[in-house]
């Protein structure tokens, strides 16, 4: 009796749910007051400089996702191995990790996460698909090309998993274009010795016994280190830089040329510090002037025979002010290996001419073969780089400007009696020159001290891997 009223019941139930819940009729009047939103949405546009017609299915939806993919190889031989003389692919990454953002950055300015990057996971803002087709007939249409993307990306993607001066993995060729935003950093300077080459001669005047003369430093004498000149000490400092907002685009690319990065040095001590004074805190270390000297040659000062050279010694509180350097950073991609997603657009695209995507950037026409795209400029964070650059490529660029200096000063060096006659005797003349290099360097009307570094290890860049427990890639 109670399974016959239970079986009843759920009948009746269903019945009036049926009945309740049917599908009704709707005028044109009834459905103007209906609003509602689709899941799907298809969208047409047409580009008549190009020639194309694009069909865009995309997915009115938030999507989550975390992923690691091992290796990703599309477009690899074909028309394009043309480029760069070899074989390859457009696009080669290796040990590609996608994951919500991190929380933090540690002490290096690398991401960090408060637990697992493995439990976090990227949003994806309506996710698509859009084709590009050529032709309005159904005889002559092509499928020109198709790209798989999404209107916003939350999220951190990495490539590759460690971050060493030479590494393996992460990318290994690139196709597509990505804009890096402007951002500061730093890098250390190794100590240089400076005027011990024949392209950093320094020329000045000089007024020595009621007369005005021009010197110039001579490092070599017939070919052998002139005796008793031992150059200029630049010290190693820290140098801050600017790197401007910048574009990277290309088809098989392997490395990422930022140029217009400008660094401006306020000061270098070329001797010690004066009394009660201490050297710029950007200084590293405790550098040693004590035995730097020049040798100089002038017309003689006494009998058209005597006097024609001396040494020459930087006084305490000397230096090379206001120098302005326009820096190059050439940097292998597969040393980048952390790409912050706040909320750019992005695709990945496949065509078999050039496209200009819809809603592109106005610079991103996506290239025959493979192409991947970020639509907003990718923050790097603070760039410091862990190793001492070398300087000595901008060294004669300074000798230039000293001399440029030096020869167009109002004043020449004036060297007293007495420290003349010294000369004579080897006596080497001691002067506190404070050398301003800002007008010859200037970034509108001089010519700044040029500079290329490449390949150099940044700290930002430690990856954090998104697995569980201890393994850095699965």
């Amino acid at each position: 009796m109670k399974k016959t009223i239970l079986v009843a019941s759920i009948l009746s139930t269903a019945f009036s749910f049926n009945s309740a819940q049917a599908m009704q009729a709707l005028n044109d009047d009834q459905l103007s007051h209906v609003q509602g939103q689709a899941l799907l949405n298809l969208m047409t546009a047409t580009d008549q400089s190009q020639g194309l017609n694009f069909y865009k299915l995309s997915v009115d939806a938030l999507m989550e996702l975390n992923a690691n993919i091992k290796t990703l190889q599309l477009g690899c031989g074909g028309v394009n191995n043309a480029i760069g003389g070899k074989a390859g692919c457009d696009i080669d990454i290796s040990n590609i990790a996608l994951s919500g953002l991190n929380q933090s950055y540690d002490s290096t300015g690398s991401p960090k996460f408060t637990s697992e990057r493995a439990g976090t996971s990227a949003q994806i803002t309506n996710p698509f698909i859009e084709f590009a087709i050529s032709g309005n007939s159904a005889s002559t249409r092509e499928v020109i090309g198709f790209r798989l993307g999404a209107e916003e990306i939350l999220g951190l993607l990495t490539l590759g998993t460690d971050n060493v001066q030479n590494p393996n993995d992460g990318i290994k060729s690139f196709s597509g274009y990505m804009k890096m935003a402007q951002t500061q950093g730093h890098s250390f300077t190794e100590q240089a010795t400076f005027g011990m080459t024949d392209d950093e001669i320094i020329s000045g005047r000089l007024k020595a016994l009621g007369q005005t003369r021009q010197f110039d430093s001579k490092p070599f004498t017939n070919g052998v280190r002139t005796e008793g000149h031992t150059g200029i000490t630049v010290p190693s400092m820290k140098v801050d830089f600017t790197m401007p907002e910048t574009v990277v685009t290309g088809q098989r690319m392997t490395a990422a040329k930022v140029s217009g990065i400008r660094s401006s040095i306020p000061s270098i001590p070329l001797a010690v510090a004066e009394l009660g004074k201490s050297l710029p805190g950007s200084v590293q270390g405790t550098p040693d002037f004590s035995q730097d000297q020049l040798y100089v040659e002038f017309p003689a000062l006494l009998f058209g025979s005597l006097g024609t050279h001396s040494f020459f010694k930087m006084a305490a509180g000397s230096s090379l002010d206001e120098l302005n350097m326009d820096i190059t950073f050439v940097q292998a991609l597969n040393m980048i290996h952390n790409i912050p997603l706040n909320g750019t657009g992005g695709y990945l695209s496949l065509q078999s001419k050039p496209v200009h995507w819809q809603g592109a950037d106005q610079g991103d026409v996506a290239q025959q073969g493979w192409w991947m795209s970020f639509k907003e400029p990718i923050q790097l964070g603070y760039l410091a780089t862990t190793d001492k650059v070398d300087i000595s490529a901008v060294l004669p660029q300074v000798a230039t400007a000293i001399s440029d200096y030096l020869l167009n000063k109002s004043e020449p060096i004036d060297v007293g009696a007495f420290e003349a006659l010294g000369s004579l005797a080897g006596v080497a003349v001691e002067k506190k020159l404070n050398i301003n290099v800002g007008q010859f360097t200037n970034y509108a009307t001089g010519n700044p001290a040029t500079i290329t570094l490449k390949d150099k290890l940044l700290n930002n860049q430690n990856v954090t891997p998104n697995c569980y427990g201890g393994m850095k890639f699965c």
